[in-house]
């Protein structure tokens, strides 16, 4: 059966917690995006590194919005 929400009920946690979504981090998950690219250097690889790691940071542990802290 078809589940609908408003719009405005859902934030990001909903998918992940409803439909039982998991993380992959496994590179060859999507192997063919990754097939006839240019080789990366040493320096791109290590930033690259970073800002994978700063984006699940913020998805695991996503900031506190402005209104949530005004009602601490």
């Amino acid at each position: 059966m078809v589940q609908t929400a408003k719009a405005q009920n859902i934030d990001l946690r909903y998918p992940i917690d409803n439909f039982r979504l998991q993380r992959v981090r496994e590179p060859e998950f999507f192997a063919e995006w990754q097939e006839n690219l240019p080789e990366l250097s040493e320096a791109e690889k290590e930033q690259l590194d970073k800002v994978r790691e700063g984006y699940f940071n913020l998805i695991e542990h996503p900031p506190l919005l402005e209104n949530v802290v005004k009602l601490v």
